[in-house]
This record gives C-alpha cells, sequence and structure tokens, in this order.
C-alpha cells in the first residue's frame, strides 16, 4: 500500500494542484483576466508540479551503463550511447529497450523543473483520449515521453535531424514554441490576450489592461515617465520592464535590434544625442531605474489614446512597431546614434 501511495502521490498532487488552480480561475469575472489566470494557472501547475516531482524522485540513484555517463551527458543522436535506452548495442538489430518505463528511460529528464516540462504517467479518461491525434501514442491509455517525442529520429543515420529537431518532437520544430501543445490542448481557452489593445469599443481605458504592468492604474494627465522622476510610484511597474515585456516577446530576449545588445547605461555621448532628440522631436527616450536602455526606450507600449495627445510621451503610440521615432530610414537609430 505504502509503495503505490509513494508511485501515484506526484500525479494525485498534480491532479488537485491543477484542479484548484483552475477553480481558482473560474472565480475571476474580467473575460481578459480569466484568459491570463488560466495561462498564468498553467504555467505555475507546472513548475509547482515540477518541483513536487523532483524532490519525490531526487532521493533516486541514477544508475547508468557507460563510464563517464551522467545526468548532463547528451546520449542523444549518438551511436556509442545506444546502449542507456536498448540492451543491444547499435548494429545488432534488438529494440528491446533496457526499462520498461519510459520515465526510467528517459532518466536525466525528470529531476528540475527546466527540464520535466509536462506531466506523464497521467492516464486519460475517454473524453480526454478523443482530443489526442492518433500521431501521439497512448501507452495504456497513459501520457509518456514518447506521447510528444518520436524517439526514433534520434537513432537515424541523418546527422542533420540533430540540428533540425534536436528535441525529436512530433511536430515541426520551426513553428512556434505552443504548436505542440496545441495538438491536444485548445488553443482558445489558453491564448493570451493582448495588454497593448488598452481603448475599448467606447473610447474608454481598460484599466484592467493597465495592471498587465503596473502595479496601481497610472494618471494619465500626469503619470508619464518625464513627470514621475523622484516619485516612481506615478508609474508603478510591476517588475523589470524588459522581463515584462519577454513574457510575450521573447524571440526578443537577446541581441535586438540589429543582432546587437542595447539593454545596457548609454555611455554620455549617447545619453546627450538622445536628450537632444527629445527635445528637437517632442517625445521621449526613457531609461529603467538603473539608468539602463530597456524595451520602452525605443517603443512605446500604449494604444493611441491612452497618454493624451501632445504629452511627450504619446510619441509612438499606434505607429509601426510602436517605435516613438517612426520607421523612415534610420531614423530611430539616429535618436540616439547620430554623428557617432
Amino acid at each position: 500500500m505504502l509503495l503505490i501511495c509513494s508511485k501515484y502521490r506526484g500525479i494525485i498532487l498534480r491532479k488537485a494542484l491543477w484542479h484548484s488552480l483552475n477553480s481558482f480561475s473560474v472565480s475571476i469575472v474580467s473575460g481578459f483576466a480569466l484568459v491570463r489566470c488560466r495561462v498564468g494557472c498553467l504555467i505555475f501547475f507546472l513548475l509547482v508540479s515540477n518541483v513536487s516531482f523532483a524532490k519525490e524522485r531526487s532521493g533516486n540513484q541514477l544508475t547508468f551503463v557507460n563510464p563517464g555517463v551522467n545526468a548532463s551527458t547528451n546520449v542523444h543522436f549518438n551511436k556509442y550511447y545506444c546502449n542507456e535506452c536498448h540492451l543491444n548495442s547499435e548494429g545488432q538489430g534488438a529494440m528491446d529497450m533496457r526499462f520498461d518505463d519510459y520515465i526510467e528511460t528517459c532518466r536525466c529528464h525528470n529531476y528540475t523543473p527546466e527540464t520535466y516540462t509536462h506531466p506523464v504517467g497521467v492516464k486519460l479518461s475517454p473524453e480526454k483520449q478523443t482530443k489526442i491525434p492518433s500521431d501521439f501514442p497512448l501507452k495504456d491509455d497513459t501520457i509518456t515521453c514518447v506521447t510528444c517525442h518520436r524517439m526514433s529520429l534520434q537513432c537515424q543515420a541523418d546527422s542533420s535531424m540533430e540540428k533540425f529537431n534536436s528535441s525529436f518532437l512530433r511536430v515541426n520544430p520551426l513553428l512556434s514554441r505552443t504548436a505542440i501543445c496545441y495538438k491536444c490542448h485548445h488553443e482558445a481557452e489558453y491564448k493570451m490576450m493582448d495588454p497593448h489593445n488598452q481603448i475599448d469599443t467606447q473610447g474608454n481605458v481598460v484599466k484592467e489592461k493597465c495592471l498587465y504592468c503596473h502595479k496601481k492604474v497610472p494618471d494619465v494627465n500626469r503619470a508619464t515617465l518625464e513627470e514621475s522622476k523622484g516619485e516612481a510610484d506615478l508609474v508603478a511597474p510591476i517588475g523589470k520592464l524588459d522581463v515584462l515585456c519577454y513574457r510575450c516577446h521573447y524571440k526578443q530576449i537577446q541581441m535586438h535590434p540589429i543582432n546587437a545588445n542595447h539593454l545596457k547605461k548609454p555611455p554620455p555621448r549617447i545619453l546627450e544625442n538622445m536628450r537632444r532628440s527629445e527635445r528637437k522631436l517632442g517625445i521621449i527616450l526613457p531609461l529603467d531605474a538603473r539608468g539602463k536602455v530597456t524595451c520602452v526606450t525605443c517603443h512605446n507600449p500604449h494604444e493611441r489614446g491612452v497618454i493624451p495627445v501632445g504629452k511627450t510621451g504619446a510619441g509612438g503610440a499606434g505607429e509601426v512597431g510602436r517605435l516613438r521615432v517612426p520607421r523612415v530610414g534610420d531614423k530611430i537609430c539616429l535618436a540616439c546614434h547620430q554623428n557617432n
């Protein structure tokens, strides 16, 4: 009995957590907040369940066949490590797996939230099974590693597969990172709302959208960045500005734009150019609290009409790319890099 409880405790905890979080999301009245919460709950569920699962299995001793191999060794796409998963080595024609349990086979990937990104070992109800594509196999009606990963791809002689599909997913790896999720999950239920659409059909500011990035709704008549020096609570972002943007714009996390890192403190000459451009163009090029360039230095995250027209903080709202200087030639670059 104790063995059974230990084996299924993680699954029970994850299911209970999911149901409790899902119930919490239903309690939120706002439509966009509901969607946002469901996405947040899903992420939170995965992270928390991973942590508990990692703790459950952290006491297990990992065993490997080849000397020098450990949990950090990449045994995939390497013919010398076939016997880490198979009973026989490459070329001997046998497909017998060393373990019956894929969690044991994939033993390197079950110990941290970074590597364990989806629950396995969960038996699906008949209703849930109807949502699983036919090319996403289940084992005894249960999700396993091979449900999403085509293990045989790493065993092919074609070396290009390692670069094209290093995780041997059952979808085109060039698609978005959520493409495989929506093979089983309904995209409409998890689609993120656009926090930049901040004005409703009656022309009123949707104040709930402000709280996606701000701790409280700013006073748009005076809470622009150039008027909040020394009074930081006027805009009160909920966290680091660049991290707020990366929640959606993850492809621009590094080396943006033009493959260069701009998220640093500008030298005096560049800063002087920025202030000169602000006065000349009637805009702002705000820095973060540490005096560093951030996403909103070049991009205005607000919809046109949120900040009153005439305010320097309104520049760029509604423009292509939300650039504070119109995208004409290299004007946005010259706002900082003129005469350099």
